[in-house]
């Protein structure tokens, strides 16, 4: 794990919220693609962002190499 690598994730506001707009149509839940920005020193969490239409969003991920 890098700064600056790709990932993929389900942000956790968009948990509820799923593509497709028909029941009869295969749904499945909204993700975003971003980069790794910051990893804490110690390596307890990372922080990714994405950029969702004009906003840019940010979570924080435990990284488990324990």
């Amino acid at each position: 794990m890098r700064i600056g690598e790709k990932i993929t994730w389900t942000p956790s506001a968009f948990e509820q919220e799923v593509s497709g707009q028909r029941e009869n149509k295969m749904r499945k839940l909204r993700s975003v693609t971003g980069r790794i920005v910051y990893i804490h020193p110690a390596r307890r969490y990372y922080m990714a962002e994405a950029n969702v239409g004009n906003e840019i969003i940010r979570e924080c991920f435990p990284i488990n190499e324990r």
